[in-house]
């Protein structure tokens, strides 16, 4: 939610657009909790969970946060975020920088419902409810000392918890560095270009901003300042991978490939003349809806594919 972690689905520079633009601010009166959050440093554990459908999904991770960024080590890879960069450290070694003057949009349907004392992990908390109108979306447990969100629920349209964020063996300090300083790390420059046929709103996401991608396609990136996602737009010849185990989404615009995670769901399909991916922390409503003002799926193509796949 707070800030939705990187997806490799077309080469290297793809969604890393998500973990290191991370929303500044939301409407109200939470403006403070984000910027506390943003601000806090800590190191934790950090379990996410996922539901789509029937299909849970988990990712557990180490994680040293504070305010420039944080550093995350997923089984023997460390990555580090922020400041506009993304880098991978281990075996391979790499990132990407994305340069933009472009700020994140200030939240303009959720608002602050609920608040009230708790204790969690022995530790002082606000639990702080967060509506969309009058739908539940997101219940936070926030550390008073150090500002940090110690657990996250975000609900679905139908009052469902969608994904959790569970902080544990929690520390308000950092514990570790990485095996070797993340500047000196070699990034891919990606500079920001010219909106070309992308809209500026869809389904209440502000186009933040744009950038070339590989093999000429384009990447829009979104966000209704809680939630995010990148769009990229390629030619239909353009070979898109990481899709080879995806399951049908299916809405009443028609049927997409889709490949949920832990931290983000990553949504394929293509019409007369174009490959479309969507990658984001966005839930499945939102999901439904943003899908529903793009173009649809070319329905020929798509059944064809989902038939070679179930019968050969």
């Amino acid at each position: 939610m707070i800030t939705a972690r990187r997806s490799a689905v077309i080469g290297t520079s793809v969604l890393l657009t998500l973990a290191v633009f991370a929303p500044s601010a939301w409407a109200g009166d939470v403006d403070h909790l984000l910027e506390a959050a943003k601000d806090a440093t800590y190191s934790a554990n950090r379990v996410t969970v996922s539901v789509w459908g029937d299909q849970a999904q988990v990712t557990e991770q180490w994680v040293e946060h504070w305010s420039e960024g944080e550093i995350v080590k997923t089984k023997s890879v460390w990555s580090a975020y922020g400041g506009g960069r993304a880098v991978t450290m281990g075996a391979s070694t790499g990132g990407i920088a994305f340069v933009t003057q472009e700020s994140m949009p200030a939240s303009k349907r959720y608002s602050i419902g609920n608040v009230t004392d708790v204790k969690h992990l022995r530790r002082e908390c606000k639990r702080v409810e967060i509506m969309e109108g009058e739908t539940l979306r997101a219940v936070l447990l926030v550390d008073k000392r150090s500002g940090a969100m110690l657990h996250t629920e975000i609900y679905n349209d139908q009052g469902r918890i969608f994904r959790t964020i569970a902080l544990d063996d929690f520390r308000p300090y950092r514990m570790y560095s990485m095996p070797d300083d993340p500047s000196s790390v070699p990034v891919e420059i990606v500079m920001h270009s010219e909106t070309e046929g992308l809209p500026s709103v869809i389904a209440g996401y502000e186009l933040v901003d744009v950038f070339p991608g590989p093999s000429g396609s384009q990447q829009g990136f979104y966000s209704d300042g809680l939630f995010s996602f990148s769009l990229f737009s390629m030619s239909k010849r353009t070979v898109v991978s990481g899709f080879d185990e995806s399951m049908a989404l299916v809405t009443n615009t028609g049927i997409y490939d889709m490949v949920p995670t832990a931290q983000d769901v990553r949504i394929r399909w293509t019409d007369d003349s174009n490959n479309f991916v969507l990658v984001g922390d966005l839930p499945p409503d939102h999901a439904r809806d943003v899908l529903a003002e793009l173009p649809p799926p070319d329905t020929g193509n798509m059944l064809a594919r989902w038939w070679r796949r179930l019968f050969g």
